[in-house]
């Protein structure tokens, strides 16, 4: 941010951009004739945004200022936490405000069906089911008839599942764990079974510790833009130092534009509930423009089928050795 905005300070680690002033544009980004984005940056780290709530929604009113003409807003990371999930914002600002859970939500449902593709019958535990996309999330896949296993007791009361006594018991024997609490950082790693698959969104990640070996954590909310995506020189810059790669983006960033194209004047989602109807709507609005999720670890895609391979592979080396012990 430093660098784009001119700010020497900032981009040297003297500024921690603190100062009104550290809002700036980050970059623009394009999907053909149809629609432009524009990424505003706000300089405040995560603990930051959770300690001065109502400083970071000035700094978000002032983004959206600084943007020009716009027909939404969207909250990305911790922005869509903070003051009200995207309710303080709407009440300040005249576009409509998402937060992001909505497309959020879609990836890790669609990434989750991929993984059961791979791996059916599979046993899938939720994390973080008491927030927005967790509850969501839980609500989609069991109304297309997957077991699942939530960590809160609410959630599982309203939609008719087990109460248990929390992540740790969720996840227990659980193949797919799909992390996403608001605030990550809440499950120790030594409770995910060996071989497991965990998708995460999770800000910070979902795993406390080191997990155990064969377990694969890939980022559950990647997503391939369609053929006509432009991001341009900072857009391209910005989608590696974010960490999406130069491929993809993530799909909080594209539910604004989907929301604008849509010519919906309600958003996807705000507030502290989301509605699988909600979601539902996204999905269809946003495929219908070529935006499609994939499992990812790093910048790379993961195919479900190589998901799958090794756990066959995994399954004739355990008979191996069973064998083995046989004729010991």
């Amino acid at each position: 941010m430093g660098v784009r905005s001119a700010n020497l300070e900032m981009a040297l680690g003297y500024d921690d951009g603190q100062g009104f002033e550290g809002v700036a544009e980050v970059c623009r980004l394009r999907l053909g004739d149809v629609a432009e984005g524009v990424v505003m940056g706000i300089p405040m780290d995560p603990l930051q945004l959770l300690a001065d709530q109502e400083r970071a929604l000035v700094r978000m009113e002032r983004a959206v200022a600084l943007a020009g003409r716009l027909d939404a807003v969207g909250l990305g990371s911790l922005c869509a936490v903070v003051a009200g999930r995207g309710q303080g914002l709407a009440e300040r600002v005249a576009p409509p405000v998402t937060t992001g859970a909505a497309a959020t939500a879609w990836a890790l449902w669609r990434n989750t069906h991929t993984l059961l593709e791979a791996r059916p019958g599979a046993r899938v535990a939720i994390v973080g089911s008491a927030g927005p996309v967790g509850g969501a999330v839980a609500a989609l896949l069991r109304s297309d008839g997957v077991s699942v296993r939530v960590d809160h007791g609410r959630t599982a009361r309203r939609l008719g599942l087990e109460a248990l006594a929390g992540a740790e018991e969720a996840v227990a024997d659980a193949q797919i764990v799909v992390g996403a609490g608001p605030t990550g950082a809440s499950l120790p790693a030594e409770a995910v079974a060996p071989g497991a698959v965990l998708i995460d969104v999770a800000i910070p990640d979902t795993l406390v510790g080191t997990p155990a070996r064969g377990v694969r954590v890939l980022a559950g909310e990647a997503v391939i833009p369609p053929p006509g995506w432009r991001a341009g020189g900072w857009g391209r810059l910005y989608q590696v130092f974010a960490g999406y790669g130069p491929t993809q983006v993530y799909a909080c960033l594209i539910e604004p534009l989907v929301l604008a194209v849509a010519g919906r004047s309600e958003p996807f989602a705000q507030g502290r509930r989301l509605k699988p109807d909600a979601v539902v709507a996204f999905a269809e609005a946003a495929e219908a423009l070529g935006f499609h999720p994939r499992l990812a670890q790093g910048w790379r895609g993961v195919p479900g089928r190589r998901l799958r391979v090794r756990r066959r592979r995994r399954d004739r080396l355990r008979a191996a050795l069973v064998r083995g012990r046989g004729r010991g």
